[in-house]
Formats: structure tokens, sequence, C-alpha cells
């Protein structure tokens, strides 16, 4: 577990949804250096992810994180704390992200995917109808799947960039033939290393008893 102590900056980006949140963590990742410590599905839809750097890197990265995901979903919130106290290090470090998964799983190289494409819907019906039609329609596998709360759902599919883009607009098709619509989708064609401790639990294979 590497435990966040406070001794860097925090850099908190809270969405609705788990889409957005994804992308602005991508986002975040690539634009400075700087390190994902904590993901929370907070409920009633809310997802927060922590990261931390010197203040300057960690500004640039949420102000990155943020112009992501507006344009794909609902920014709720953004902040960055210079200083946080020893005792806000100790809540961030209850939602570690490398606490969450098989350490197997988050070894760099193991299982990353050449793009990862996800839809989210209000109400599972939509996001099951959506998961298979993304299956169907390219060379893609099912990865994953989210019950963010408040009943957004989000299915996650990988394969390479030119799959995951036939298979998420496939989905949003069957969405709007039923007369629906997806809350927010994203294709990530290189997503970055440390997405895999976000994703990976949301893995068909953790998630089944």
């Amino acid at each position: 577990m590497a435990r966040y102590y406070a001794d860097q900056a925090l850099g908190m980006l809270e969405t609705v949804g788990m889409v957005p949140a994804l992308e602005a963590c991508d986002k975040m990742l690539k634009a400075a250096e700087v390190e994902l410590i904590s993901y929370e599905n907070v409920g009633s839809t809310l997802v927060t992810i922590f990261i931390k750097g010197d203040v300057a890197a960690v500004k640039s990265a949420v102000k990155a994180g943020a112009e992501a995901a507006e344009p794909i979903g609902k920014l709720t919130a953004t902040k960055v704390i210079p200083r946080p106290i020893k005792e806000v290090g100790d809540i961030v470090s209850i939602y570690d992200v490398d606490t969450q998964c098989d350490p197997e799983l988050v070894e760099p190289g193991h299982g990353q995917t050449a793009a990862l494409g996800i839809i989210e819907t209000f109400g599972i019906v939509f996001c099951i109808e959506a998961a298979d039609a993304m299956c169907k329609a390219a060379d893609v596998e099912l990865v994953g799947f989210e019950n963010t709360a408040s009943g957004y759902i989000s299915a996650l599919v990988s394969g390479d960039v030119g799959a995951c883009k036939t298979a998420v607009e496939a989905g949003l098709k069957t969405l709007r033939d039923m007369g629906n619509d997806a809350y927010s989708s994203i294709v990530i064609p290189r997503p970055h290393e440390d997405l895999k401790k976000i994703t990976c639990q949301y893995s068909l294979d953790k998630l089944l008893p």
C-alpha cells in the first residue's frame, strides 16, 4: 500500500458517473508528473479521483482532467490543497487504489490493453443491451461492469482502437434505437498504465462469486 502521508500536494476531481472520472484520470496522469493515489465511488453517482505531486504538477493535471471531463459528463468539483494536514492524508489513504486489486493485475505490462471503450447508461437494461451490441459489432472483449449507484451503470470493453470505436458506436446506436441515450461514453486509445488500478476493480472475474 502506497500510503499518502500528506507529504505532497493533493489534487481532487469529482464527477457524476464513472466514465468522465476515468477520462479525467487518464488525462491527469498523462499531463504532468503526478501519481494516482486513491479512487472512490462515493455514492449517489459521485466518483472521486485523488492524485499527488508537487503543487505545479498537481494544478496542471487537475486542470487537464477538468477540461477532459466536462465535455462528456458532469464535473462537480475540483480542488488542489498544496499542504494538506496529516489527517486529510489519512482519509485519502482509506481509498488507496493499491489495496483494491490483486497485485499481479496491476504489475506494469500485465493485461495492458491497446484501447478501452466504455458506455455509461442510466439503467441496467440499457447497459446490458449496449454491452451485448458492442461485443457483437467488433472484436472486443467485455472486461468490466460497474454499478456506480443511483442507476448509473457502465460496461467496459477492450481491444484495438478501431474495434473499440466501432463497438462504442454500435452500443450508442442500439441505445438510440431503444429510445434512449447514454449518459456518457469514451474510447481511450492508450490508457495510462495506472488506470488499471481502477478498472481492475470492475473485472468480471473479480465481481463473479
